[in-house]
C-alpha cells in the first residue's frame, strides 16, 4: 500500500509539471517534453534508491534496533550491501511504472531499448546509492541529519539538469547522475544504442558509479565503527 501510494503521489507530482508546462508554455512544450519524460524517470530512480538506504538507517536509528541489525549473523555490512542490492530492484520497478504511465498520458513515444537503458541507469544508479550509504553512516553516527536530505533531492534535480550540457564540460561528467543523464538523453530521445556510444563515456560513466559506491561503502564502514567504537550505535 505504501509503494502504491507513493506511485500515485510521484504520478500527481508529474501531472502538476506536466500540464502546468502545457498551459504556461503552450505548443513549444513538446519539444521538450522527451527531456522532461527521462529526467523525471531518473530523478525518481536517483531519489528513490538515495532515501531507500539513508531513510532505512534513519528509521532504525529511531527504532533503536540498529544494533540488532549490528548483531546479526550476516554483519551489519553484509545486510547494507544486500539493502543496497535490494533497494536496487524496487527503484527499477518504481521507475519503470512510472515511466509507462508517463508515456501512456503524454503520448510520447521515446526508444525503449532496454539492452542500452538497464545498463546505463544501473551504473547511474551506483552513484547516489553511495550517498545513500554515506548519509546512512552518518546517521547512525550523528543520529539527525534529515535536514541534510532535502537539500540532496534538490541537488539531485540540478545535476539531472546538467546531464545535456554536460558534453563540453568534463568536470559536470564527475558528479553523480550528470554522465547518466547525458547518456540516457542520447539513448532515449535520439535512439542511440548502448554499443553505438563512445567507449570513453561508458567509462567514464562506470567509472564514476563505482567510485561513488565505493566511497560510499567505505565511510559507510567508517561512521559505523565511530558509532560502535563511541557506544552510540543505537542511541546516544
Amino acid at each position: 500500500m505504501n509503494t502504491a501510494g507513493a506511485i500515485i503521489g510521484l504520478y500527481a507530482l508529474f501531472l502538476v509539471v506536466y500540464f502546468g508546462g502545457r498551459s504556461l508554455v503552450g505548443p513549444g512544450f513538446g519539444g521538450t517534453l522527451g527531456a522532461l519524460i527521462v529526467g523525471f524517470f531518473l530523478f525518481i530512480m536517483g531519489n528513490a534508491s538515495y532515501k531507500a538506504l539513508a531513510g532505512l538507517f534513519a528509521t532504525e536509528a529511531k527504532w533503536g534496533t540498529l544494533e540488532r541489525l549490528y548483531l546479526s549473523p550476516l554483519g551489519f555490512r553484509r545486510i547494507a550491501v544486500l539493502l543496497s542490492l535490494g533497494s536496487l530492484f524496487t527503484t527499477f520497478f518504481v521507475g519503470f511504472t512510472m515511466l509507462t504511465l508517463m508515456l501512456l498520458t503524454t503520448g510520447e513515444s521515446l526508444s525503449l531499448d532496454l539492452l542500452s537503458i538497464v545498463p546505463i541507469v544501473t551504473f547511474t544508479l551506483l552513484s547516489t546509492m553511495g550517498l545513500g550509504l554515506l548519509f546512512g553512516g552518518a546517521t547512525v553516527r550523528y543520529k539527525n541529519i534529515s535536514s541534510i536530505f532535502g537539500l540532496v533531492k534538490f541537488a539531485l534535480v540540478a545535476l539531472i539538469a546538467a546531464g545535456p550540457t554536460s558534453e563540453d564540460a568534463f568536470a559536470l561528467k564527475l558528479l553523480p547522475l550528470v554522465q547518466g543523464s547525458y547518456l540516457l538523453q542520447r539513448v532515449m530521445n535520439e535512439g542511440v544504442r548502448l554499443w553505438d556510444l563512445e567507449v570513453f563515456e561508458l567509462f567514464v560513466l562506470a567509472f564514476v558509479g563505482a567510485a561513488y559506491f565505493i566511497t560510499g561503502c567505505v565511510l559507510f564502514w567508517y561512521f559505523t565503527e565511530r558509532a560502535r567504537e563511541t557506544g552510540v550505535m543505537g542511541h546516544y
